[in-house]
């Protein structure tokens, strides 16, 4: 249906612009004819050709450009809105980082990689330590805002390749490809004290707090849920040591 429909439109353009063009020239004629031109003369030919431009040219780009314009500039807003939409679906409104549906795809997409060209690739996962404290001491919103700060300093500290997504409640996980175990805890590492030596503002006073961190390194073979599970047993190792404290392996 639509494609009968733009066919009829670019046939009533067409038609459009031949009447245009015959009535133009017409009128053309008449009016050199009319000053004294001789017919057929190169000079005739010459000013025909010069006026026709100039009276055709706005309503052709009227029936023609113009639409196909508008169709352009529709398109792209549609692919802009819809890559925005898109970005949206994988994005966590608070931190600004990839929400849990977002990370996953992201470590999906970097085990394949790692898979089939056997490059290292090391993931990490994140959590705030007392937690739960800030937000039964300060409120909710002092909460939200420890995770803010703590996302951009987890933002910062990594490369351009590497993905961070809030992965649950004060849980991070990072992604980090091409990247192998003695790297990534020497990265993480500095994350750590990073955030131990910051104060975060929530609101009417600064507080400061710790993360611990457990990272691993990806196997040959092993699933999505093998891998998180090991970074999360590392996490927890972390925990036990008294917390504010990275395990690498």
């Amino acid at each position: 249906m639509k494609a009968n429909t733009g066919v009829i439109s670019a046939a009533r353009a067409m038609l459009a612009i031949v009447a245009v063009t015959f009535c133009a020239e017409l009128l053309i004629m008449s009016v050199l004819m009319y000053l004294g031109y001789i017919r057929h003369s190169i000079g005739l030919m010459l000013v025909d050709a010069g006026v026709l431009s100039v009276l055709i040219a706005p309503p052709i780009y009227w029936l023609v450009a113009a639409p196909i314009k508008r169709e352009y500039d529709i398109r792209q807003f549609a692919e802009r809105r819809a890559n925005e939409l898109g970005e949206q679906a994988i994005t966590d409104f608070l931190t600004g980082t990839r929400n849990r549906r977002g990370i996953t795809i992201s470590v999906l997409e970097a085990m394949a990689h790692a898979e089939r060209y056997g490059h290292p690739l090391s993931v990490a996962m994140v959590d705030v330590d007392y937690f739960k404290e800030v937000n039964d001491t300060h409120g909710h919103k002092a909460g939200d805002r420890v995770l803010q700060g703590v996302a951009a300093i987890l933002t910062e500290a990594l490369r351009l390749p590497d993905k961070i997504g809030r992965y649950g409640g004060e849980e991070f996980l990072l992604v980090m490809s091409e990247t192998g175990l003695e790297e990534t805890s020497t990265l993480t590492e500095r994350i750590r004290q990073q955030v131990s030596e910051s104060e975060f503002d929530i609101g009417n006073q600064k507080v400061k707090l710790t993360i611990s961190i457990g990272a691993v390194l990806f196997e040959k073979g092993e699933d999505l849920e093998q891998l998180v599970s090991r970074a999360d047993r590392a996490l927890y190792r972390a925990k036990e040591l008294g917390r504010n404290s990275v395990v690498a392996g």
